[in-house]
């Protein structure tokens, strides 16, 4: 139980990776918020939490906006009293690009919003929060397109990027506070969004004309990734434990690679 009596936000926890770190941390004895714009998700996933024996809240909260975080944040710490661990796992892909001229300005706007812009915001309310307790884990969730420039997903690619360096902006700048501050990197990993990712490359790339996007997704794997084999939420869920764990109190400023190999520095 290493998050025994800790309280865990995971903005856009009701699917996928979000709901992987969700239930990770709760195994481990953290109670749960969760703030998400499909507010149905969420409440499926409080009950899975609750069914673990652990206190769990959910909420409609739309990340991109200061004032909706700001009120989700103020309702966590007043129903659960406390918050220990921020995860930024709220995110989108973006339209498909290759060539980038393919991408339209609503297309970065929008990409950058979700998956940059929200970070920042989350981050910019509980911050204060943070330093006057002289404690707490921010944990960001990036992607493997930053470092790999992805050329499928130009704006999702440079967003995802921009959380990493983010990330260690603000690692500096609270490390005095005692306040740790990480990203983790997923690979590529069986979702909504790499469904409708391996579907445009299949109709888009000869090479795979004919494939189902499941065999896309499964041939990207093997061409992408030393180990050769997909990730999990799991995987990026007990990454987030390490993370908010004591074990990790003098780990900071770090983008940790979840990827089976894809990445390496």
């Amino acid at each position: 139980m290493r998050l025994g009596g800790k309280v865990a936000v995971v903005t856009g926890g009701g699917a996928g990776i979000g709901e992987g770190i969700v239930l990770c941390m709760a195994k481990e004895g953290a109670d749960i918020a969760i703030p998400d714009i499909q507010e149905g998700n969420a409440e499926a996933v409080v009950k899975k939490v609750q069914a673990l024996g652990r206190r769990a809240l959910s909420m409609r909260c739309d990340v991109t906006r200061g004032a909706e975080v700001q009120a989700a944040l103020d309702r966590i710490r007043q129903e659960l009293g406390r918050i220990d661990i921020l995860v930024n796992n709220a995110g989108a892909a973006s339209a498909p690009g290759m060539p980038f001229t393919n991408n339209s300005e609503e297309d970065w706007d929008r990409a950058y919003a979700v998956n940059l812009k929200s970070v920042f915001l989350t981050c910019k309310a509980i911050a204060p929060y943070f330093i006057e307790r002289k404690a707490g884990r921010i944990i960001n969730i990036a992607s493997i397109a930053g470092p790999l420039a992805a050329l499928t997903m130009p704006p999702y690619s440079v967003a995802k990027g921009g959380v990493i360096t983010f990330t260690r902006v603000i690692a500096k700048e609270l490390a005095p506070h005692g306040v740790t501050v990480n990203a983790i990197c997923p690979g590529v990993l069986w979702t909504a969004f790499w469904e409708g990712l391996a579907k445009y490359i299949a109709d888009t790339n000869p090479a795979f004309t004919g494939m189902t996007p499941r065999q896309v997704f499964d041939k990207r794997v093997a061409d992408l990734i030393p180990m050769k084999r997909e990730q999990t939420p799991e995987d990026i869920g007990w990454a987030a434990v390490f993370l908010a764990s004591e074990e990790a109190r003098n780990v900071t400023g770090q983008a940790l690679n979840v990827d089976g190999g894809s990445v390496m520095h």
